[in-house]
């Protein structure tokens, strides 16, 4: 354990002003500032009254959901995952790393668990961006309906769920990252199976098996694959995670 936390502490060092640090705050600010300037220039039915404020609140919240979850998520963490294993392998530092005193697991352990923390604060970045948005929106766009405190509730319990679901995906692609030197490599398998998402993500049958659609199941129908994704997310970054540690146990590095 004290290990695996010397590791993790090299790690955040690392990260320290970095692109992969940053991508937290700009990949939730984008989809957040892309949909509020969509209602912004969007055509809104005529009517009399305004709609109601919880029912536009939470509208406006799942809307910035979907997106996140359906199109840049599975983006970010393709990138997050590419960005942190080219820490080593862009000055081929493994061979540095593994000459270290520490367990070879510890750090493939620290890459995993860092990938995920990246991937939890884009998703607590969503916590308050999405609440700034709607306050921008009443300004902007008055016959949207926003009015009154954002659904904190519906923005935790479901941006928690979506992340859970999300980390079979972070512990595939970690894997990707770290087994392959290529930038490209990594890069390419997330956005070929991003883009499979947008296919089998739709599918009744097959969305809800399909790990970088996952996440998105939990805005989907009446939520009725929530708790499949969410333990199948965990389950499998569980499993995932073992196989991809094992290995890198394996692996001699050039």
């Amino acid at each position: 354990m004290n290990a695996l936390s010397r590791a993790l502490s090299a790690e955040a060092l690392k990260l320290k002003g970095t692109l992969a640090l940053w991508m937290c705050l700009i990949a939730p600010g984008v989809v957040v500032a892309l949909y509020v300037l969509q209602i912004s220039f969007a055509k809104l039915p005529a009517s009399t009254a305004l709609p109601d404020p919880v029912q536009a609140w939470t509208m406006y919240s799942k809307s910035v959901l979907g997106l996140w979850a359906f199109l840049m998520l599975p983006l970010f963490v393709t990138l997050e995952a590419a960005l942190l294993a080219g820490l080593e392998h862009g000055d081929r530092n493994w061979k540095h790393l593994l000459a270290l005193p520490l367990p070879r697991s510890a750090h493939y352990l620290a890459k995993l668990l860092a990938l995920a923390g990246l991937v939890g604060l884009g998703f607590l970045a969503l916590v308050a961006l999405i609440p700034l948005g709607g306050l921008v929106l009443p300004v902007l766009k008055p016959a949207f309906g926003i009015a009154g405190p954002p659904p904190w509730g519906y923005l935790f319990l479901s941006i928690g769920q979506c992340f859970l679901a999300s980390l079979l995906v972070v512990a595939l692609q970690c894997w990707v990252a770290v087994r392959w030197q290529s930038f490209t490599v990594a890069v390419s398998v997330g956005m070929s199976a991003t883009v499979m998402g947008f296919l089998i993500g739709q599918s009744e049958r097959f969305g809800h098996w399909y790990p970088w659609s996952m996440p998105v199941q939990v805005l989907a129908g009446k939520g009725q694959w929530t708790e499949f994704v969410m333990v199948a997310g965990v389950f499998g970054f569980v499993v995932a995670g073992a196989l991809a540690l094992l290995d890198f146990r394996r692996r001699e590095f050039d």
